[in-house]
């Protein structure tokens, strides 16, 4: 230490306290060049050979570790450093080698050196801090490195440590995320993990199954713990990380994975689910190798989770019901999925198990109904009616989602519901009825196999009403009406003939062509009718709706188009019920010229409902059958829903859009063979699709493929082109690929697309489909149906790169497995040259640069080695034909602004659609600025700058706004309108409210964020045409952007406002289907029970605001009119007049009012418009500091809290770190800013400037880690005398740039090196900090400069330091208390003395958690009390612990009401135990040592006194809310420190111990029963119950002896009831615990207390008395009791009398009763005493009351102890050493009096007290052994044999450990033939299971022998 000069001696005292991580970043990478400097570096902190294992603990080793892995890189030389480095390693610094990173083998080897006792798995379990974070692969490695070192091998690596939950989840996800990108081996190779998901074990036999369970050994996702903590990171705020890593393991092995998740416990969170739900077709689609493994192993883990999966399927695809029998059957568990809900799901299942006659399906139905009665018909009811309507449009030839029903299982269904149809409620049996109309009139097959019939009567009347219109004497509305009544009326006869009618009606349609004109005018106008008037069932109008179709497709002029365009014509008002339908009718060429009319209303209908419900819709979605119709139909020119042209589909195809389809048999078996295909039985499945595959389903199968299964099975692509290749059909593969571009086409086109990942998720699903068919196959994919190029082009004009990219990337990489296409190929190059011009050029975000990162790494390619094309940055603005280029050739093309709602937002061109059409003659020009008239370009750049600024801002603006408002608008209209039956009003309050709300959110939310980019365009187009700031000043663009930022909302907000229209209706749509179909039932009032019953609002409500039947009043729908009469933007009254210059506000201070004192969002800080070059970056912020400067000069009297929120000085504070943000390089800009700041900062004495500065500083740190570095590392180690400013400081500690205790160390250290300059500048910072009010820090904040400054006045009597002198004397009056001693009062209570006394305690705390706080200075705050006189003044120190229990309490209750962590909550509590033990402990020594022990004693015994006061007042006073843990707390601290000053202490620990004891004892259950699980856990405290049992010659057992006691007598009314509650069953089992402890290590305590113990435990708690008579001295060896012939009677040990403790003669001392027994046993007289006995042992009435017993029972265990002992002393005493006498003799006589006097109750008791000294081998134990033979023999009554059993066999038949005395008694007894123990055959075979009992018990004993 000498060698290393003064300057070393300097730094050492100045680090010491210095967390070791914190010096290692202070020096840098040159503190671990040499093992010699590290070691230098750890003596710095204090770390020496001797203390090294009590200074470096695990703790501080994780934080080396942690900042050693995050700074493994970047860590730059600073000059701090250097000073830093120089003045700790002196001379040695010139010859330090300078690093590039940390040496961890340097730093590992000298930290096992130094301490070898290290727990390194604990090390790496403490990483779980709120600094340790692996940002890259670097900072893993540091990690492993350090691991290897310890280790030796890196599979030892404890990876168990970074599982679980962790309270810094953002480094444990990173942590984990490195891990399994770079070094998966942690998890695979391991030795330290064991749960695996799968594994190989002996059971597995199939080869190939133990192959793939290998394989799957070699992934990190066979680790249950790794998922287990993915899904726990995924509730912390990380969802969308730890999916992204998820997805990866779905795609890699979506098996494993499902079998991890069926282990993981319930509640299942939403990435479960989603997992799941990802996964569940690939796991149980069938297609993979071993599925039948899989499943069987998912139901043997998790039943429920299986369950879960196949609901989850047929959910998404209710057509894998046949996948999910499959599964029933694999698992042989049908039954029991059969029992499942929704009864949806199981009825489908029970449906087709019946079908393949695995299931009676009449006998399942009747069971169902009968069980769940009216549920599960209504149940089966929409089960039935889905399937019909179902099986309708299947007839059609139209794709169902659903597996069609067999006639047969509906002739079931119709069978067991008609026989339940009396039984049916009324709203079931008319759905039940509407169900048998729909089948009858759509022409279903019955029962019988024919045709729906009518009696012959009731055609004659339907044919006679037919007939009357036909003639004329029945108008239309007379049959309607007519039809009507019919419909519902009870009669059953009119409901026949109604049926009639309708079901002749649409059997007619075939024949209508052979009709005359006029019949046929007329039943078109009556089929027209009919739907008009909801005179249908449902799905017969959806037949009536198809037939009028078909109608109006024929020619113009045929008889069916005259019928079609009539009966449309009567039901065109109920069209807009259907936007599908009108869809469809648009499509229809020849329509709009032959109806023009009805076609107009159609368009008008759908521009109202909006593009959501039919902007997509083609022309076969809801009746046809192809996927390449919605692609067709997007193709059309002038159809707004086409974005791409870049894809075309094949004409030849999309023509042929009605194919054949195959019949459901067909169906069925095709898809139940690709269900279970795969390599392994590809050729058979070949085979056997190749007999059901003929060429005319072609086409049905390929959109099958493509729609159903390629599109969601990624993993079983290459299977599915196997299957097509064996299949050999040539046509089928151009299918297959069509379908694919059809299915591509669509996506691509749609906004969902863009809106929603998973449909981005099918998309690339799809592009590797395309590529495996193409590219991969080395086939091209032809220019003429996808432009790869002109795609990606077209996606970044339009702004869907998002959809693009990742969709190209998918299909390029395929090229991979290329020979053709793989790179150097041209055409491949081509489009990666484009590719990275979007990634260099693009401004693309992360999502997407990672696509093309993986594409390049999939293909070998470099992504930055590719030449990129100009394509894009020489790609010219399209432009308008309103627009010149050539009048204005300083500028590019731009078109002029375009926003469609109804289109993209940021992709639309069609200006004729714009709300604004012509925005550059709404944009306002400042008269007062010349230039814009001098420079007419400069109008077209604003022009420019403001329409880029709305296409940038309105596409994320609106959706968040049209979000929001609908949600927000859906709820308020759908419980307001919960009793309106009128849909049309609903609809419009809603829309009228969503507008509104969409539109303002808009405006607020987008005006910020306009003004920046507007401006921000505006300078760059300003720079790039020559423009410079002196041309065009900066206050002209503020005036521009200001007057003309209302304009550019407007188009925002109305934009938002038209959007939200369509959304609000589609959110809204289930709500107005329920009126609809309410209207087609019944005529009742509507009433919404759903969300009417479930608020809780409408009966609180008052009556002018409650929901009436029948809708809202007028007055209440006037609330949603008054949104429309809201006044509209102040842009739309310019657009109209403009706005007077008059009365415009001045832009400046507008644009000053925009910022605020409000904490600026990192939002705010980024710049969509790009970065600023650097020149102009300083340009603009030298002109703003200089005018910031100003203002702070002309208001230097005021404070940044007193100015207004517009001030303009508050304005120009926003702008700097604004300007930061937008600056090329942060960092540097940052750090030049910073200097300009900090030199302004010392050269302004204004108080307001220095505020101002010191603000912008602090801000600028947060924008720039770097800036925060240099900054703090300038003011604390600088030798800059500029920074001694006693002000500047104050404010830099204030804003927390500067930490107190840095500065305190640096300045300790500065002072001791010799400049004693500073000291006037320290005085003048500490009267500041502590002195002034409100103090800013604590005295000990500042306790190394003070304690250094005492040290040299001290010393040195110099005048210099006379302002040392006086401040050290203030800072001493100010701690004096002076009023403890004399302003008590009387009571002690003085409310003068809290407020000093919890600041005394509070200082305590601080310096108690300071980091750098040693026991120096915690003696020297123990000393400042004792001189203040606090712990020995009584009245003050019992106010002062009082103050401090009851502070640390609320401070521990507080923080954990605040979720604060355990550590920091337990800070106050923490400091206070150590605070007593240091107070014991440091106590002056003022008289002899024993009078010190003494007073030592008395202050512990006054503190714990106090602490019980404090819990008593909180338990009494929250009785069920008190909460015992801060009390827990502070004992179990307690007892660890004063362990940890164990040695300090000893001659008075163990009267410590002894005090804490009776503390607890006066806590005891009994007394505060909501302290118990606490009061247990403490009297088991590792630091006091072995303290107290070992210490030296058993002082310490009666201590515990007395609490055991109190935690029985607690225990003894609960365990007597028999049935416990949880909680007791939980203290029952602590108690268990703590027996099984002491049995185990201290089994004398339980001996020599054992008669304590069971007298107060009751008598049916067998095992737990046992455990404690099974006791017996570690130093014994027991012999086996079941050795045949053992005689008990010549053990050794037989003659000792054992050790009893217990006070087992107090209870007979009272009342004479010892007497009388002595003189009894000596006398044996008077004879009296016998004959009285029994009444003596009986307790008094109030005792019976108490106790529930009439024997007292101590009483009577007293009696027969005290009894054996006499006896065996006096037989002992006449014998020697020989076996004490039974019979006859006076305690015989005692023993024989009660057993034959006492009746039941009393005899069992008495027996027990004997059997209770049937123990390990003594006198007592064979004495007592020989009565209980001797009772049982002797006995006269078969009654006392019976119990002598019974209390024996009750004690046996427990579980073990059994007393070994009684088990050689009873062995005994059954064995000598003398007791006849097997004759008693009236009890022991009195009942088949005693005798049972007895015979397993003697073959157990014969077994033993």
């Amino acid at each position: 230490m000498s060698s290393q000069g003064p300057e070393a001696s300097v730094a050492g005292q100045s680090t010491l306290g210095i967390p070791l991580a914190t010096l290692m970043q202070d020096l840098g990478y040159r503190c671990t060049g040499m093992i010699s400097v590290f070691r230098r570096t750890l003596e710095e902190i204090g770390v020496h050979a001797n203390n090294s294992s009590a200074v470096l603990r695990e703790s501080d080793v994780a934080r080396v570790l942690s900042m050693m892995s995050r700074t493994h890189s970047g860590l730059d030389d600073t000059p701090a450093m250097q000073s830093l480095s120089a003045a700790v390693f002196g001379r040695e610094f010139s010859e330090m080698r300078k690093l590039q990173t940390w040496d961890v083998d340097v730093v590992i080897s000298c930290l096992m050196e130094n301490n070898p006792n290290l727990d390194w798995y604990m090390v790496f379990r403490h990483l779980d801090h709120q600094d340790f974070i692996v940002f890259d692969q670097g900072g893993l490695t540091v990690l492993l490195k350090a691991a290897k070192l310890v280790y030796k091998d890196l599979y030892q690596f404890p990876t168990n440590a970074f599982f679980g939950r962790w309270s810094n989840p953002k480094g444990q996800l990173s942590f984990l995320k490195q891990a399994i990108q770079f070094s998966s081996e942690l998890f695979v190779r391991n030795q330290n993990v064991s749960r695996r998901i799968v594994f190989i074990d002996a059971s597995i036999t199939n080869s190939n199954v133990r192959t793939m369970i290998q394989n799957w050994s070699t992934l990190p996702w066979n680790l249950l713990d790794l998922l287990e903590a993915l899904l726990g990171l995924s509730e912390s705020g990380f969802y969308e990380d730890v999916k992204v890593i998820s997805e990866s393991a779905c795609q890699q092995s979506p098996e494993l994975v499902a079998m991890g998740l069926a282990q993981i416990r319930e509640p299942w969170n939403s990435l479960h689910k989603e997992l799941t739900a990802s996964i569940v077709h690939i796991v149980l689609g069938g297609n993979h190798p071993h599925w039948n493994f899989v499943v069987a192993r998912l139901w043997q883990t998790s039943q429920k989770y299986l369950m879960n999966m196949l609901l989850t399927m047929y959910a998404k695809d209710p057509t894998s019901i046949t996948r999910a029998l499959d599964v029933a059957q694999e698992v042989k568990a049908l039954a029991q999925i059969l029992e499942s809900q929704p009864y949806g799901f199981s009825i489908d299942l029970a449906a087709l198990a019946s079908r393949r006659d695995f299931l009676n399906l009449e006998k399942w139905l009747l069971d169902h109904i009968r069980q769940d009665g009216d549920t599960f018909i209504k149940a089966c009811l929409d089960f039935l009616n889905e399937k019909v309507a179902s099986q309708i449009w299947r007839q059609e030839s139209v794709m169902m989602q659903t597996v069609p029903l067999s006639p047969v299982v509906i002739e079931t269904f119709i069978k067991i519901l008609t026989a339940h149809s009396s039984t049916m409620s009324a709203e079931n049996s008319e759905y039940f009825r509407e169900i048998l109309t729909t089948i009858e009139t759509s022409g279903e097959e019955n029962t019988n196999g024919e045709k729906t019939k009518f009696s012959p009567d009731v055609e004659a009347e339907a044919n006679s009403y037919y007939e009357r219109i036909y003639k004329g004497v029945f108008t239309i509305s007379n049959m309607v009406e007519v039809l009507q009544n019919f419909k519902v009326s009870s009669e059953p006869r009119k409901q026949e003939v109604y049926k009639c009618m309708v079901h002749s009606l649409l059997e007619e349609y075939r024949w209508f062509t052979t009709y005359p004109e006029k019949e046929l005018a007329i039943t078109s106008v009556l089929f027209g009718a009919l739907i008009q008037n909801q005179l249908f069932t449902l799905v017969a109008q959806w037949m009536a709706l198809r037939y009028v179709l078909d109608a109006l497709r024929q020619p113009v002029g045929s008889l069916l188009f005259k019928f079609g365009s009539q009966a449309l014509a009567q039901f065109q008002g109920r069209l807009p019920e259907w936007p599908q339908y009108c869809s469809l009718l648009l499509q229809i060429p020849h329509l709009p010229q032959a109806l023009p009319q009805i076609i107009s209303n159609i368009k008008t209908i759908q521009k109202q409902s909006g593009p959501e419900n039919h902007g997509h819709i083609s022309g076969e979605t809801a009746y046809g059958n192809s996927s390449e119709a919605a692609a067709q139909n997007g193709a059309q020119s002038g159809n707004p829903s086409t974005v791409f042209t870049a894809l075309q589909l094949d004409s030849s195809l999309s023509g042929e859009k009605d194919y054949p389809v195959p019949p459901e048999e067909v169906q069925d078996q095709i898809l139940f063979i690709v269900n279970n295909v795969s390599f392994t039985n590809l050729e058979t499945k070949v085979a056997e699709m190749s007999e059901l595959l003929s060429e005319t389903y072609l086409r049905w199968f390929g959109y099958y493929l493509v729609d159903k299964r390629a599109s969601q099975e990624p993993n079983f692509h290459n299977l599915y082109l196997e299957l097509l290749d064996k299949l050999k059909f040539q046509q089928l593969n151009k299918y297959v690929l069509h379908e694919t571009y059809a299915s591509i086409h669509v996506l691509l086109n749609s906004d969902k697309t863009v809106e929603l990942y998973d449909e981005r998720k099918v998309l690339k699903t799809l592009g590797t489909w395309l590529g495996s068919q193409t590219l991969a196959r080395n086939r091209p994919i032809k220019q003429k149906y996808l432009s790869i190029k002109d795609l990606l082009l077209e996606g970044h004009d339009k702004q869907r790169l998002i959809v693009v990219i990742p969709f190209v990337c998918k299909v390029l990489e395929q090229c991979a497995t290329s020979r053709v296409f793989k790179p150097p190929n041209p055409w491949l190059m081509a489009i990666m040259k484009l590719m990275a011009e979007l990634y260099q050029f693009g401004q693309l975000k992360s999502n997407l640069i990672f696509e093309i990162e993986i594409l390049c790494k999939k293909i070998n390619l470099e992504i930055t080695g590719i030449t990129p094309t100009t394509l894009l940055r020489n790609r010219p603005l399209l432009s308008t034909p309103a627009t010149s280029s050539a009048a204005q050739p300083i500028l590019p093309s731009v078109p002029t602004p375009v926003i469609n709602p109804a289109a993209p937002l940021a992709s639309s061109q069609d200006e004729s659609s714009v709300g604004f059409p012509n925005l550059a003659s709404f944009i306002t020009f400042n008269p007062n600025i010349p230039i814009f008239n001098t420079q007419p370009s400069l109008r077209r750049i604003v022009h420019i700058a403001i329409d880029r600024a709305i296409r940038e801002i309105i596409t994320p603006v609106v959706e968040r706004s049209v979000t929001i408002a609908s949600i927000a608008s859906r709820e308020l209209v759908i419980k307001d309108f919960a009793l309106e039956p009128n849909e049309e009003k609903m609809r419009k309050a809603g829309q009228l409210m969503v507008q509104s709300l969409a539109g303002s959110l808009a405006s607020v939310t987008c005006r910020e964020p306009v003004r920046i980019s507007i401006t921000s365009h505006m300078r760059t187009l300003l720079l790039q045409n020559g423009f410079s700031e002196q041309t065009v000043p900066e206050q002209a663009i503020y005036v521009t952007v200001q007057d003309n930022l209302d304009l550019a909302c407007s188009v925002i907000e109305k934009t938002a406002a038209e959007k939200a229209v369509p959304e609000i209706d589609e959110a809204l749509g289930p709500a107005f289907l329920s009126r609809r179909k309410h209207r087609e039932r019944t005529t009742q009032p509507y009433y919404d029970m759903q969300v009417y019953a479930g608020s809780r609002y409408p009966s609180s409500l008052p009556e002018s605001l409650r929901l009436k039947p029948g809708g809202l009043t007028q007055q209440q729908l006037r609330t949603y009119e008054d949104f429309a009469r809201l006044p509209r933007h102040v842009a739309e009254e310019r657009a109209r007049g403009g706005v007077p210059v008059a009365n415009r506000i001045d832009p400046r201070q507008e644009a000053i009012g925009m910022y605020g004192m409000q904490p600026i969002p990192p939002q705010t800080f980024e710049d969509p418009s790009g970065p600023l070059s650097h020149q102009l970056v300083l340009e603009k912020f030298s002109a703003l500091i200089t005018e910031l400067g100003k203002l702070l000069l002309m208001n230097s009297n005021l404070s940044l809290a007193s100015l207004p929120p517009q001030h303009d000085i508050t304005a120009l504070m926003r702008q700097i770190p604004i300007l930061v943000a937008q600056s090329i390089n942060r960092d540097e800009t940052a750090l030049l800013f910073s200097q300009k700041i900090m030199s302004l900062i010392y050269k302004d004495d204004s108080p307001l400037a220095r505020e101002a500065f010191v603000l912008l500083l602090d801000k600028l740190c947060e924008l720039s880690k770097k800036v925060a570095r240099e900054v703090t590392g300038w003011l604390l180690y600088a030798d800059d005398e500029r920074k001694y400013n006693v002000p500047v400081t104050i404010s830099f500690i204030q804003q927390r740039l500067i930490g107190i205790q840095e500065l305190d160390q640096q300045l300790a250290r500065l002072i001791e090196s010799g400049r004693l300059s500073l000291i006037d500048f320290t005085v003048k910072l500490i009267r500041k900090c502590i002195l002034e009010d409100p103090p800013l820090a604590t005295q000990h904040d500042f306790f190394n400069t003070i304690d250094l400054m005492s040290k040299l006045v001290t010393r040195t009597k110099a005048p210099e330091l006379e302002p040392t002198v006086a401040l050290l004397e203030d800072l001493r009056k100010r701690t004096a208390l002076l009023p403890l001693r004399d302003g008590q009062s009387k009571d002690g209570e003085n409310s003068n003395l809290r407020e000093p006394l919890a600041m005394l305690f509070t200082e305590w705390v601080r310096l108690f958690v300071h980091p750098a706080s040693n026991e120096k200075a915690h003696a020297q705050f123990i000393l400042q009390l004792q001189q203040q006189g606090i712990p020995m003044a009584d009245d003050v120190s019992i106010l002062f612990f009082r103050v401090c229990t009851e502070l640390s309490v609320e401070n521990y209750l507080k923080q954990k009401l605040n979720n604060a962590p355990p550590v920091m909550a337990a800070q106050a509590v923490d400091a206070f135990a150590r605070l007593i033990v240091l107070l014991v402990r440091y106590h002056p020594d003022q008289a002899s040592g024993s009078s010190v022990n003494v007073a030592k004693h008395n202050l512990v015994t006054k503190m714990l006194s106090i602490i019980v006061l404090v819990l008593v007042h909180a338990h009494e006073q929250k009785r069920n809310f008190f909460n015992p843990k801060p009390f827990l707390r502070l004992f179990s601290t307690l007892l660890n420190d004063l362990h940890a000053n164990e040695q300090h202490l000893q001659p008075i620990y163990f009267e410590i111990l002894s005090a804490i004891s009776n503390t607890f004892h006066t806590l005891q259950p009994g007394f505060l029963p909501g302290f118990t699980f606490s009061w247990l856990q403490l009297i088991s405290h590792r630091h006091f119950m072995p303290k107290l049992l070992m210490a030296e010659n058993q002082r310490g057992w009666p201590f515990f002896q007395r609490l055991m006691a109190d935690l029985f007598k607690f225990l003894q009314p609960f365990l007597r009831q028999g049935e416990m509650t949880e909680p007791l069953k939980l203290l029952y089992k602590g108690t268990l615990r703590i027996l099984l402890v002491l049995l185990h290590d201290v089994p004398e305590f339980l001996c020599d207390y054992h008669f304590s113990f069971v007298d107060v435990i009751p008598h049916n708690c067998i095992q737990l008395r046992n455990l404690i008579l099974s006791a017996f001295p570690r130093n014994m060896k027991l012999p086996d009791p079941f050795t045949p012939n053992l005689r008990v009677e010549n053990l050794p040990e037989i003659t000792h009398a054992p050790t009893v403790l217990s006070d087992y003669t107090s209870t007979l001392v009272q009342n004479g009763f010892k007497q009388d027994i002595d003189l009894y046993l000596k006398s044996r007289g008077p004879v009296s005493f016998l004959i009285d006995l029994r009444n003596r042992l009986v307790n008094s009435s109030a005792s019976q009351s108490q106790t529930g017993f009439h024997y007292n029972i101590q009483l009577i265990n007293s009696l027969v102890l005290y009894v054996g002992v006499q006896a065996i002393a006096q037989s002992q005493g006449k014998q020697g050493q020989g076996i004490p006498a039974i019979a006859p003799s006076p305690s015989m006589d005692i023993f024989q009096q009660l057993v034959v006097d006492l009746d039941t109750e009393g005899r069992y008791f008495f027996l027990s007290a004997i059997a209770n000294q049937l123990r390990y081998p003594n006198s007592h134990t064979h004495y007592f052994s020989c009565v209980l033979l001797y009772l049982f023999s002797e006995a006269n009554q078969e009654i006392i044999q019976e119990q002598i059993t019974r209390v024996l066999l009750e004690r046996l038949i427990v579980n073990r450990p059994h007393p070994y005395g009684l088990l050689i008694t009873f062995i005994e007894l059954i064995r000598n033939s003398r007791y006849n123990f097997w004759e008693h055959t009236n009890f022991i075979r009195c009942a088949p299971d005693i005798e049972r009992l007895f015979t397993s018990v003697a073959k157990s004993i014969n077994a033993g022998a």
